[in-house]
């Protein structure tokens, strides 16, 4: 009868098969303290040994949300999922993660064993790629929204209790945040899902037709009311109706707009029939609509009609560890447009992301991403060199390292730098505001408007 070779060769066997199979294996107590890894992990992130395997290979202060080890810790179950990893020289790699229970000799689970395996290329090249990508989204994602930061897990927590509800909601933030995208994640998770989704930006709509757009006209009502006319709300009949910037309507239509959150009556300008819609309504502002009410600016009733569910969104610099996997993200969703293959953001260049108060929160981001994108060679990762000057400190805008600036002052720096060489139109769009919010910053700071060359 042949002998065991287990038996006779132990863990010198073991260990070389585990050095030899090209998957990087760690295996896990249940502390995530790192106790075995093959040379194949080891030749990406050197030894870790008794390191805490979320701090080793992600870099991060506590355990990841969705942790699978510990899912298998906890229930003894076999996992598979898949991971962005972030190596030490600041490229990014996709991974296919297997994890199994590491059992002692009893049967009870010690830990876990964790195989990984590098599908980066697939990703990028197979025709599979498809399902993959569908399923790293579900993973990192909240309808379109990535983060890891646990206010923002918080406000997800919030959406899914309150979206089936008709309660309005008031989504605030700076510009950037993303307000529109928590307003479309509430409606993907409410019974109107497949139903009108009409957004409006009330800042664009001169105060005159206001009115109008949001209840419509009759024919002959005014001046130019050639025709009958549908407003927003009607339109938005049993569906969703989104204000975004609702702190820049008039009051005059103001009054209008709270006897339909009353009693979901509305009536067309010069009409006398009164008709009655069942409309959702979900608003936005960058505005202190509270602070707006005291100064009679905005009616306290509306506001308190609009805000029955407030969502405050942090901005970007309040969630920093969001920075990475959204730069990350953005890139990705850049070279996939236009058919690049940058390899990542190299660990200074992060620094100089994370270091940065972002005035424009997300949307800066995206610009910043981009105009990095464009300097960048194929097969090569994003460098600080690549990045806007203002990132790398060679412009006056933030001050000193260690000097506090506040973000009032901060964007009102911005504004002076970027209109030596930026039209006003290139301006918003790098802050992430409206030109209309624009000129309001420089009148409330008597910035004088930029000059048009001649």
């Amino acid at each position: 009868m042949r002998e065991d070779p287990l038996k006779m060769y132990g863990e010198p066997l073991f260990e070389a098969v585990l050095d030899t199979v090209s998957d990087a294996i760690t295996v896990i107590d249940k502390d995530l303290k790192i106790i075995f890894q093959n040379d194949a992990i080891q030749q990406l992130f050197g030894s870790k040994i008794g390191e805490q395997c979320f701090s080793a290979y992600r870099g991060r202060e506590e355990p990841c949300e969705n942790c699978i080890v510990l899912d298998v810790i906890g229930d003894g179950q076999p996992r598979r999922a898949l991971r962005d990893v972030h190596l030490p020289d600041g490229n990014v790699m996709w991974m296919e993660v297997f994890s199994g229970p590491f059992k002692d000799r009893e049967g009870n689970v010690i830990g876990a064993v964790e195989a990984v395996r590098n599908v980066t290329e697939q990703i990028r090249l197979s025709e599979e790629c498809v399902t993959l990508r569908r399923e790293i989204e579900r993973q990192a994602q909240f309808e379109n929204i990535i983060t890891q930061s646990k206010r923002m897990k918080a406000i997800f927590r919030l959406i899914e209790r309150v979206a089936s509800t008709m309660s309005t909601v008031l989504i605030t933030g700076e510009s950037g945040t993303g307000k529109e995208l928590i307003a479309r994640a509430i409606l993907s998770n409410s019974d109107r899902k497949g139903k009108p989704f009409v957004t409006v930006n009330c800042g664009a709509i001169p105060e005159n037709l206001m009115e109008s757009e949001l209840f419509g006209h009759v024919r002959g009502s005014f001046t130019g009311a050639v025709k009958d006319h549908r407003g927003l709300i009607e339109t938005a009949d049993g569906g969703t109706l989104f204000l975004d910037e609702v702190g820049e309507i008039p009051l005059s239509v103001q009054v209008k707009l709270l006897r339909f959150l009353q009693e979901g009556e509305s009536r067309r300008v010069g009409d006398t029939e009164v008709r009655r819609f069942d409309v959702r309504i979900i608003s936005a502002t960058n505005r202190n609509l509270e602070e707006a009410a005291r100064e009679g600016s905005f009616r306290e009733d509306l506001y308190f009609r609009l805000s029955v569910i407030p969502i405050a969104l942090p901005p970007l610099r309040e969630r920093r560890e969001d920075i990475p996997p959204l730069a990350t993200h953005l890139l990705q969703r850049l070279c996939d447009t236009g058919s690049r293959s940058v390899t990542g953001i190299s660990s200074e260049a992060l620094k100089a992301l994370m270091d940065y108060p972002w005035p424009g929160n997300v949307r800066e981001l995206e610009n910043v991403i981009e105009y990095a994108l464009h300097l960048t060679d194929d097969g090569e990762p994003i460098r600080p060199e690549q990045l806007p000057a203002k990132l790398s400190g060679e412009t006056d805008v933030g001050g000193s390292p260690g000097e506090f600036v506040s973000i009032e002052e901060y964007t009102k720096q911005s504004i002076r730098s970027l209109e030596r060489d930026h039209s006003e139109e290139q301006i918003a769009e790098i802050l992430g505001i409206s030109r209309k919010n624009l000129w309001e910053k420089r009148k409330r700071w008597g910035l004088p408007r930029q000059e048009k060359p001649a």
